[in-house]
């Protein structure tokens, strides 16, 4: 379900599995895990977009400089893209013309394999959203590395001396390096929303892999009040959480904010499998304004 308010290495030969989704009916698509002699992760569900599609994954290599997602394996330059906000969410642009809809879950995922290098496959040019969060990719990525050692450490970017400030008409964002050389690397995250008289609040200090698992588990959500204006498909009933009234089916408390956090995270390391480090404070952010503090942190050489 779309967020309101718009929201390389050689490596050997591991254990790996497949994914596969069936159809339920009422538009839910439930997992099931099946033997694949070729390897790797395939999945099939809904997008963002409420089309059916494909996507696999499979382990590259092991041992690179800091892992992550090679979002266009197999063409020319596939690290040439460019990660643009179009129509309420993130979509990666290739050099090539060829488009992915619905990637920062994916790239989340990734945050916690810091040595592994996977390549996806996506046909159609869109992610399924499965249950709106980022825990079944984690699954699956654990799954294909099942085997290779893992290290619980983050890869963060060199510590800038160089602050930011965003402000719109909605949000705020606020980002400060640390001023201490000796601060070991991290990223401070406080998150608040508030819509329609809704209040949610999350606070993380992001170190090392195990800071990431709640995070993870946080599904996409939309208010009652924008679903109308939306007009997402019926097959994305169950790719998130509703919230109507005053109540809603969350995991844990504040599960929006901490899936402002996951989209956050998973926006601003498309590029490279690392985070700044540092503390940001977001008001009311989405999709357009990590997009906006992506390029500020390209600006200032944070990335």
């Amino acid at each position: 379900m779309l967020n309101s308010y718009g929201s390389s290495g050689i490596g050997g030969a591991f254990p790996q599995s497949v994914l596969r989704a069936e159809q339920t009916g009422g538009g839910k698509w439930l997992a099931d895990k099946v033997s694949h002699s070729e390897g790797g992760v395939n999945y099939k569900g809904y997008g963002i977009s409420g089309r059916l599609c494909y996507a696999e994954l499979e382990l590259l290599g092991v041992g690179g400089e800091c892992g992550g997602i090679c979002w266009f394996y197999g063409e020319r330059e596939p690290n040439n893209f460019k990660v643009v906000y179009e129509g309420r969410t993130t979509v990666l642009e290739h050099i090539s013309g060829k488009r992915i809809v619905g990637v920062e879950h994916l790239s989340a995922a990734a945050l916690s394999f810091q040595n592994c290098e996977f390549k996806l496959n996506a046909p159609q040019g869109e992610l399924p959203l499965l249950d709106g969060s980022a825990r079944v990719w984690k699954e699956e990525l654990s799954s294909i590395t099942k085997g290779v050692p893992q290290s619980k450490e983050l890869n963060f970017y060199k510590n800038s001396a160089k602050n930011f400030e965003i402000k719109t008409e909605f949000a705020t964002a606020k980002f400060s390096a640390f001023q201490d050389s000796a601060q070991l690397p991290c990223l401070f995250v406080s998150y608040s929303i508030n819509r329609f008289n809704r209040k949610y609040n999350a606070e993380v200090k992001i170190e090392t892999t195990d800071d990431l698992q709640k995070i993870l588990e946080a599904r996409t959500f939309i208010f009652e009040e924008e679903l109308a204006l939306a007009k997402l498909s019926e097959n994305l009933t169950e790719c998130g959480v509703l919230i109507k009234g005053g109540t809603a089916n969350f995991r844990f408390p504040n599960e929006p904010a901490y899936h402002k956090i996951l989209d956050l995270i998973g926006d601003i390391s498309l590029y490279k499998n690392k985070l700044p480090s540092g503390s940001l404070i977001i008001y009311n952010g989405g999709h357009k304004l990590h997009h906006d503090i992506l390029k500020s942190l390209l600006s200032i050489g944070n990335l």
